[in-house]
């Protein structure tokens, strides 16, 4: 009898073993995503004040022409990102959305454009004046050493994006482009933090609204 009580403490405490050591990393991970999912706070003055700046080509970003916020909007998004994670995160130099790639200039736009051209096209159109909505807050991960990489940014849309790409296309053709020039191919984001420097290397970010975007945004 009593090593038949032995044994049921014996596969007793295996059980709660494992149970802690399945368990406890589970609920923590389930925490954190349910964390993550609650909405994020801005303020609506924040994403009003855009500027158009032309970075210089071939420099290690991603983008020719960015869109640059108040310098308030990714200090307040990245305050949020790391109450709720709690984890070693970086956010960027240079805090800013990709209107038009560094690689969609150098494999076909230059045969056309002057980087200065293509800013003045966006202020034509009235990108810098646009209103900006938030879709969401969005989080990419892939593994990269062993390790995960994580990228955590906003998508936005506006109509004038649309329309700004649109004309940067057909103007592109008037003017004698033939290398491929997608409008359609880059996703209004802007980059919160990520788990290192490396912002440029998420680019081109490919953006599944359903897959990635994990908070609203009010």
């Amino acid at each position: 009898m009593g090593r038949v009580v032995l044994r049921r403490n014996f596969w007793l405490k295996i059980g709660v073993g494992i149970l802690l050591l399945v368990g406890v990393p589970w609920l923590f991970l389930k925490t954190v995503q349910n964390t993550i999912a609650e909405p994020y706070f801005i303020g609506a003055a924040t994403v009003t004040e855009w500027t158009l700046h032309v970075q210089e080509t071939r420099q290690p970003v991603p983008a020719l022409i960015t869109l640059v916020p108040s310098s308030s909007l990714v200090p307040q998004l990245f305050q949020q990102v790391f109450h709720r994670t709690m984890e070693s995160l970086m956010t960027p130099s240079q805090p800013g959305m990709p209107v038009v790639l560094q690689e969609e200039y150098l494999t076909g736009l230059q045969d056309v454009f002057l980087p200065n051209e293509i800013l003045t096209i966006a202020r034509t159109v009235g990108l810098e004046q646009a209103q900006f909505d938030p879709v969401c807050m969005a989080v990419k991960r892939e593994p990269s050493g062993g390790r995960t990489r994580q990228l955590f940014f906003v998508v936005f849309e506006t109509p004038t994006f649309n329309e700004f790409r649109q004309e940067l296309a057909k103007l592109y053709k008037e003017r004698g482009g033939v290398l491929p020039f997608d409008p359609a191919a880059l996703e209004l984001v802007l980059p919160v933090a990520s788990s290192d420097a490396n912002f440029a290397g998420w680019w081109p970010l490919e953006v599944d609204r359903v897959v990635d975007c994990r908070a609203p945004i009010t």
